[in-house]
């Protein structure tokens, strides 16, 4: 799989060649509503509750918002369909060795008590963020299809990994 041309967004401010965002806003909406040849937009967000970066194969939204409330924006269907939205199977020898995990969206700044991650973990949610789910609901009313990986807090992506997903 070539990931040339996709767009290439950095929540974490340390992936090279990607466009970095300290939190999702209007920048990452503008980016993602400007249309593009290919459909493909690579997002990396930091996450807590994992110990090594994983590729996101669904996720679960918690964060009690959704950035498609208010007027529609005519790039695509008002309420789109997520299932299937990211793209998880690369057939990549470097991609491929990256577990892949379901992220729990939340609100920025909450962090779950000890209690609240093991219901976390009990509604099958493996890690949790704050930026992803919100660009993916953005990408997916554009048309896009979003590979997502989440890094530990404070830690950074492998340069071959980042290479791959740069489409070098």
């Amino acid at each position: 799989m070539s990931f040339k041309g996709a767009k290439l967004i950095d929540f974490t401010g340390t992936v090279s060649g990607f466009d970095h965002h300290s939190s999702f806003g209007d920048p990452v909406v503008k980016s993602l509503r400007n249309g593009s040849q290919n459909k493909t937009v690579v997002v990396i967000d930091s996450g807590r509750n994992l110990t090594e970066p994983h590729v996101v194969k669904d996720h679960v939204n918690l964060t009690g918002a959704n950035p498609l409330c208010g007027p529609n924006v005519d790039c695509g269907e008002r309420f789109p369909v997520v299932n299937g939205i990211y793209i998880s199977d690369f057939s990549d020898e470097v991609l491929d060795k990256l577990p892949q995990g379901v992220a729990g969206g939340l609100k920025a700044g909450v962090v779950p008590t000890k209690e609240e991650t093991t219901k976390l973990k009990e509604l099958g949610i493996d890690f949790y963020c704050y930026n992803l789910i919100n660009t993916m609901l953005i990408a997916a009313h554009a048309g896009w299809k979003v590979i997502a990986i989440v890094l530990p807090e404070g830690a950074k992506l492998d340069e071959k990994v980042a290479a791959r997903l740069r489409g070098e």
